[in-house]
């Protein structure tokens, strides 16, 4: 019992101080590759438990590996635009100006009775009160309103992100590359001095720049 009870508290403590520095989101707002670790984790935890004969160094290894596979993901999803968008994935609008679109939703594959019900869960119950309804790339359904309903200027698209153009932001702001370039060149930046730039349906242009290292 007592061997037992000192592999359970290892693993505990280890299990605990992995999880914390992993991230502090609840999980329904973990990324897909941060649920698939929790998972793992939580298996290669319990079987030295359940079972004395297995060295506790086969938990503790994997374990340790786990979360160093996590953070370098972490940190390669930070800088790497093309790796963020495969392993994060891109927010998909669902709705926008009232008008569902239904090929997104079907390629989402979400049901309609799914969508309505997410929306009803907002304290919306028309589809065409909605100005945007965005899923997020953790899976959350986020709802803008209609002017008349909410004040907003539409959906702020973020353009650039630590210095890199994403291009589905830009699409969707039917902006190109050379009209970065114009605007930037008015306020005398480069690319690589930007932390954020955002751009929204009514013309607005905000701008973050990176912080001195």
């Amino acid at each position: 019992m007592a061997t037992v009870l000192i592999r359970t508290a290892i693993i505990y403590i280890l299990f605990t101080i992995a999880i914390r520095l992993m991230g502090k989101r609840q999980v329904g707002e973990l990324q897909i590759s941060e649920l698939i670790t929790t998972f793992m984790l939580s298996e290669l935890a319990i079987n030295p438990i359940q079972d004395i004969s297995i060295p506790i160094a086969y938990a503790l290894i994997p374990l340790v590996f786990l979360f160093a596979m996590e953070v370098i993901t972490s940190f390669l999803v930070t800088k790497l635009p093309k790796f963020r968008r495969a392993f994060m994935g891109a927010p998909s609008i669902i709705i926008r100006a009232g008008v569902l679109d239904q090929k997104e939703l079907g390629r989402l594959r979400i049901s309609i009775s799914e969508l309505l019900s997410e929306l009803r869960l907002k304290n919306v119950s028309k589809i065409e009160d909605v100005d945007y309804a965005i899923l997020e790339q953790n899976g959350q359904l986020s709802v803008f309103l209609k002017g008349n309903l909410q004040a907003s200027n539409g959906i702020a698209h973020a353009i650039i992100q630590d210095g890199d153009i994403n291009y589905s932001a830009l699409d969707e702001a039917q902006k190109s590359p050379d009209w970065i370039d114009t605007e930037l060149g008015k306020r005398g930046l480069s690319l690589c001095e930007i932390f954020l730039m955002t751009y929204d349906e009514k013309g607005v242009i905000n701008i973050i720049k990176k912080e001195d290292k």
